[in-house]
């Protein structure tokens, strides 16, 4: 059996966007259960799929999502109601439809899902009616009878209908019509019960062909005359006025007109190539800017030229890299599911609250973030956040609160996670960096508070001594740091003991160009990412000291940061400031100590395959005069300087 491709690569992504949504109705529906609106909702995400899936002949996914849908149809008829335990039952079908996604996605055919699991969503779907529900309603308009009880005006074989329609001014009306009992309303058999399929025939009169109790609105409603609900011909008559019949011209004139489709899906590879051309558009257009400036004449038609080349990359540019830009809102749909699984195995009350959902960023962020996300929520979930009688023990509300914010700064889109838990001790954190062998004691001593802390995302690092399902592996916070860096971001760790952490991850808009700082270090030209710098400096040998065996600098009264000679790193020849001009370049590493500052350009990274992988550089750009640049990587740069012994200045 041969699948069809094209309707595959259309299905998936819907699929994926369907399966999300259903899993965050679902989170609704527990804290919720008479959400009448999710429940309809996760009922059409299952319908949904197993049409999609016909489509594509997947038998077993096909069954799965009919047995979800059944039981979510009985929710739906007010048969069933939403319990805790149904809620568990349905987020694991949908990681059953996930796994299955993931075969079809491969190209194969997905297999049967789990036997038992199955079972259990057939027999709650088949379950008894709800203890305590109420019994139907005797008013007129909801009347039911076995056959219809005729008005002693109307002849035996008739009876009278009435029908609610919309009055010409757009009010309410009510309708009567005299029909045949035998024609109109086929589910009477004479006797006092009635069959199954007199039932659902007398359903499709009442609702419409498919609809059910509860369905809303209901186009038309046409119920028989019967002892509690027969009025009068005469005083019904004088009360109804008759339905207009509209015209073809006035039901064209009145109808919607049709609207276009505004979104198009397109394949990211398209995108990619594209952004990449954008790039290359704009190395030609630094070019041409630095060819204008470097005529021995001035010529005011090139320099118009070059203006307006430069006005309309600007333009190409911002265009292009809004298609790539997505809602945080997709990142974060993930979390609600993690905290509420976690927290019930870790026996914690956390409340979740999830800010910035419309903020846009890269799609290459938002693709890589998933699971470091998760790795940031469980460890805040594990280490950070108290049991209920811890928390209570300690003063604070028995619920702990876990934030994930999503917050847009100019050029950067910062993330952050922040519990109000117990906080990081340095203290500890540092002896069991020792006790794990992941540095020593004589480097512990020089460790300063921050880098005490940043201690956590060492590879191999973790404060547990036995490995669980949620943690002790020393693999997740490292995943954190190493993403951030291949990302072009910057980690920011803050924490107070006893109050709780904040960790935050800022990130450029976009990844494809990348402004930059070009640095001169004597003959040998660097660039800096701008998003790494705070500000520039001028040198002063008087602020330079030696703390704890490290070179640091005093740049005000209250702020002292590593010396970072750049010349002795890159060059292995430290920077002698009594015969060299310096200057300092302060980033959140420290402050770097270069020949010139040059001039700052938007660039375009060009990775290097051929370097290992622990190295000092992002990437390779192509500057405005045409040559190759390296772009250093400040938080290596940092950290090599942290364990160089001859870092020093002279």
């Amino acid at each position: 059996m041969t699948m069809d491709m094209e309707i595959l690569q259309d299905f998936l992504p819907e699929a994926t966007e369907l399966l999300q949504k259903a899993q965050g109705e679902a989170l609704t529906l527990e804290n919720n259960p008479d959400d009448a609106n999710a429940i309809a909702s996760l009922f059409r995400a299952f319908h949904t799929l197993k049409g999609g899936a016909g489509f594509l002949e997947a038998t077993a996914m096909v069954d799965w999502c009919h047995h979800l849908e059944d039981l979510l149809d009985k929710v739906r008829n007010k048969s069933l109601r939403i319990t805790p335990e149904m809620v568990d039952i349905i987020l694991k079908g949908i990681d059953v439809i996930q796994g299955m996604l993931g075969a079809l996605q491969a190209g194969d055919y997905p297999t049967i899902g789990p036997e038992s699991l199955g079972k259990m969503i057939q027999e709650m779907a088949s379950g008894q009616p709800l203890v305590g529900a109420s019994a139907p309603s005797e008013t007129p308009d909801v009347a039911v009878t076995s056959a219809p009880v005729r008005h002693p005006s109307l002849n035996v074989s008739d009876a009278l209908y009435i029908e609610h329609r919309s009055r010409e001014d757009g009010s309410d009306g009510i309708y009567l019509q005299q029909q045949s009992v035998d024609s109109a309303c086929p589910v009477g058999n004479g006797e006092d019960i009635i069959t199954e399929d007199e039932f659902e025939q007398y359903l499709d009169q009442l609702y419409g062909p498919g609809q059910k109790p509860g369905d809303w609105p209901a186009t038309s409603l046409k119920l028989p005359i019967t002892e509690e609900n027969t009025v009068a011909p005469r005083t019904v008559q004088d009360q109804i006025k008759p339905v207009p019949t509209m015209s073809k011209a006035a039901a064209q004139q009145d109808s919607p007109p049709e609207v276009a489709e505004t979104t198009l899906r397109v394949d990211a590879l398209r995108l990619d190539a594209v952004m990449n051309q954008v790039g290359e558009l704009v190395l030609l257009r630094n070019r041409l800017a630095s060819a204008v400036g470097g005529l021995s004449e001035e010529n005011e038609d090139m320099a118009r030229i070059a203006r307006e080349m430069d006005l309309t990359v600007n333009d190409i540019q911002n265009t292009v890299m809004r298609l790539r830009m997505q809602p945080c809102k997709r990142l974060f749909q993930q979390l609600p599911r993690v905290v509420r699984d976690v927290s019930r195995q870790l026996g914690k009350e956390v409340k979740l609250e999830i800010v910035g959902e419309d903020v846009e960023i890269d799609k290459a962020v938002v693709d890589a973030l998933a699971g470091p996300m998760t790795h940031l929520v469980r460890n805040s979930l594990d280490h950070g956040v108290e049991s209920p009688e811890e928390r209570a023990a300690a003063g604070k509300a028995r619920t702990a609160n876990l934030r994930v914010a999503a917050i847009h700064l100019g050029d950067k889109v910062r993330i952050e996670v922040s519990d109000d838990g117990k906080g990081i001790d340095r203290q500890f954190v540092t002896q069991k960096a020792i006790d794990k062998g992941v540095i020593t004691a004589e480097q512990a001593v020089r460790l300063s508070e921050q880098e005490a802390l940043e201690l956590i995302f060492r590879p191999g690092f973790s404060t547990k001594d036995q490995a669980t399902d949620l943690s002790g592996r020393g693999v997740g916070m490292d995943v954190v740091k190493e993403t951030a860096r291949k990302l072009r971001g910057r980690l920011d760790l803050q924490t107070r003991l006893g109050q709780g952490t904040s960790i935050a991850m800022e990130f450029p808009l976009t990844l494809a160009v990348l402004p930059v700082l070009y640095l001169r270090l004597r003959r040998d030209i660097y660039a800096l990412p701008v998003s790494a710098i705070d500000s520039l400096t001028d040198m002063e040998a008087h602020r330079i000291h030696r703390l704890a065996g490290r070179v640091t600098y005093r740049v005000d009264d209250t702020q002292i940061v590593p010396l970072v000679d750049l010349g002795a790193i890159l060059q292995d020849k430290p920077m002698r400031m009594d015969s060299e001009s310096v200057e300092g370049v302060l980033t959140e590493r420290g402050l770097f100590i270069v020949s010139e500052v040059l001039g700052n350009e938007d660039s375009v990274v060009k990775p290097i395959d051929f370097l290992a992988d622990q190295n000092w550089y992002q990437g390779a750009t192509i500057s405005g005069k045409g040559g190759v640049v390296l772009i250093l990587d400040a938080g290596a740069l940092g950290a090599a300087a942290s364990l160089a012994a001859e870092g020093t200045v002279e």
